[in-house]
């Protein structure tokens, strides 16, 4: 992938990702791609698969008065392999979440979430996308969690 094709697949993905707009999302993917929640280790393969998690996601939350998905970090690697995007997402809760966990968010609550998107591009598409963000964060946000201190 060129370097020019590299940016504008970043710029797609930046506009279809931050307005919540599925189609043009769905056009960057691959159509055996897939995306793994690694904080769930939940894996979503092919284009169905994906487009029933972006629309969970986006009916499981609202944004407004400045809340929303914001990119901090972008990049690809030089030959156009690999994608980096990172965010912080913040939005409030709706009845829709998708878990059934006695844990999960009441409707309502404020999150502000970091994540980490990481990509493997082939031909112009994302194959396979490894979503990073700590689980607890939403589950437990008042909960400090140590694993060495």
């Amino acid at each position: 992938m060129t370097a020019q094709a590299s940016a504008g697949l970043l710029q797609a993905f930046t506009a279809a990702f931050t307005s919540d707009d599925i189609e043009s999302f769905l056009g960057l993917i691959a159509p055996e791609g897939e995306w793994i929640l690694m904080a769930t280790g939940e894996t979503f393969r092919g284009l169905d698969e994906i487009r029933q998690l972006a629309t969970r996601s986006v009916d499981a939350r609202t944004h407004g008065g400045g809340l929303g998905i914001k990119p901090t970090n972008i990049f690809t690697n030089a030959e156009g392999t690999k994608l980096v995007w990172e965010y912080v997402h913040t939005g409030v809760v709706t009845e829709k979440w998708p878990a059934s966990s006695a844990h999960r968010p009441a409707p309502g609550t404020q999150f502000d979430l970091p994540i980490t998107l990481v990509g493997e591009l082939e031909d112009g598409k994302l194959t396979r996308i490894r979503e990073y963000f700590d689980l607890l964060t939403l589950l437990e946000p008042d909960i400090q969690h140590h694993l060495y201190s």
